[in-house]
C-alpha cells in the first residue's frame, strides 16, 4: 500500500502544479508562442505525461525500497536463519573397497557409498553446512561447518584419510560415539546425520544416546547384504540386522542404498522445492521499468517542447553599431 499511496499523493500534487503552470502560460501566451497564444496541440497532453511520469518512478521507487526492507518469507532471510547441519559419517575401512555393490554388483561398496551421496547432495539445498566424519580403527571429523559441498566430494574420492589411523578392525560404535559428541553442542534440531557403512564392525560398543541438535538419524548400507566376500579372516557383507540395531539405538532409520538411493521423502524438509518460473515481469522488475519510463519521459519533455513544441523562435541579429538585438519571429514553417 505505501507504493501506491505515495503515487497517488505525488500524482495529485504535480496534477495541482501543472494546473497553476497552465494558467500562468495562458496569461503569457503572445509573448510565449508569438501572434497565435497557443503552442502545437500535441503539448496538451504534456501535463498528464509529467504528472504520470513522476507517479510511476515514485511507485517503482517505494517498491523497490519496500522490496528490499521487508525480510524474506518465513521471517529472517537465509543469512539470519541458524544454518542446518548435514553430517556424513563416512566408512573409510578396507572391507569398503569390496566390489559387490550397485544394482548390478560390480562397482565397490566406496564407491556406491560415493554415488548415493552425491544423489543426496544434488537434492538438498537451503542455508546449509556440511561436514563429514570418517572412521575405520579411529574417527576422525575431516570436514565440518562447510558451505560448499565440494568439501564433501573431496573426502569420499579416495582421500586417503585412513593412513592417519592405526590398522585394526572398524569399529563403528566408536566412530558413531564420537559423531555424537562432535555435534552434541550444535542447536537443537540443526543437524542431521547421515551414516554410510557397510555395517562391517567389532562388536558395537554401547552407543550413546541421540543428542538434541540431531533432529534425524539416516543409517545408509552399502554392500551386498546376502552374498559375502571373504576378507580379513571372515565373511565380509553388508549386516542389516547390526545397522537396524544401530538406528535403534540412535532412534534413526535404516535405509539399504545397495541398489536404490535413499528416497526423497524421507529428506523431508532438505530438499527445497524451486517454483516454476513465472510468466511475466516480476514484481521488482515492473519496479524497475516504471522508473526507468517515468525518468525517460521527464527528460525527453523539455528537449521535445523546446524544438517542438511552437513555432514562435528568439533569433538574433545585429544593429548596423554591432549591438546585438533580440527579437521574435514566426518561422516559415
Amino acid at each position: 500500500m505505501i507504493p501506491l499511496v505515495s503515487a497517488l499523493a505525488v500524482l495529485l500534487l504535480a496534477s495541482l502544479a501543472e494546473w497553476l503552470h497552465v494558467r500562468r502560460i495562458r496569461a503569457v501566451g503572445r509573448l510565449a508562442f508569438g501572434p497565435t497564444g497557443t503552442p502545437h496541440r500535441w503539448t496538451r497532453v504534456v501535463p498528464f505525461l509529467r504528472s504520470l511520469s513522476l507517479a510511476a518512478f515514485t511507485w517503482g521507487l517505494a517498491t523497490m525500497l519496500m522490496l528490499k526492507l521487508t525480510p524474506a518469507e518465513g521471517g529472517k532471510n537465509d543469512g539470519s536463519k541458524e544454518a542446518t547441519r548435514v553430517v556424513f559419517v563416512a566408512d573409510l575401512s578396507p572391507s569398503m573397497y569390496i566390489t559387490d555393490a550397485g544394482p548390478d554388483g560390480k562397482v565397490s561398496r566406496q564407491d556406491r557409498m560415493r554415488d548415493v551421496v552425491e544423489g543426496i547432495l544434488q537434492r538438498v539445498s537451503g542455508n546449509l553446512r556440511f561436514g563429514v566424519i570418517a572412521f575405520y580403527t579411529d574417527s576422525m571429523p575431516v570436514v565440518m561447518e562447510a558451505r560448499d559441498p565440494e568439501l564433501v566430494r573431496n573426502v569420499l574420492n579416495g582421500l586417503p584419510v585412513t593412513y592417519a589411523m592405526p590398522l585394526g578392525q572398524t569399529d563403528l560404535g566408536q566412530a558413531l560415539n564420537a559423531a555424537v559428541k562432535l555435534v552434541q553442542d550444535f542447536p537443537e534440531g540443526s543437524t542431521r546425520l547421515v551414516i554410510c557403512t557397510d555395517g562391517d564392525t567389532v562388536p558395537l560398543v554401547p552407543i550413546l544416546p541421540r543428542p538434541k541438535s540431531v533432529k534425524e538419524v539416516f543409517v545408509l548400507g552399502v554392500g551386498n547384504p546376502h552374498k559375502g566376500t571373504f576378507i580379513d579372516g571372515h565373511q565380509s557383507r553388508q549386516e542389516p540386522e547390526t545397522l537396524q540395531n544401530v538406528a535403534s539405538a540412535l532412534r534413526g532409520t535404516y535405509f539399504d542404498v545397495n541398489e536404490k538411493h535413499l528416497p526423497t521423502t524421507a529428506l523431508g524438509d532438505l530438499v527445497v522445492t524451486v517454483p516454476p518460473p513465472q510468466r511475466g515481469l516480476s514484481l521488482e522488475e515492473l519496479a524497475v521499468l516504471a522508473m526507468v519510463l517515468g525518468a525517460a519521459v521527464l527528460a525527453l519533455i523539455p528537449l521535445a517542447l523546446e524544438y517542438f513544441g511552437s513555432d514562435w523562435k528568439v533569433a538574433g541579429r545585429k544593429d548596423v553599431k554591432g549591438a546585438r538585438t533580440k527579437e521574435g519571429v514566426m518561422s516559415s514553417r
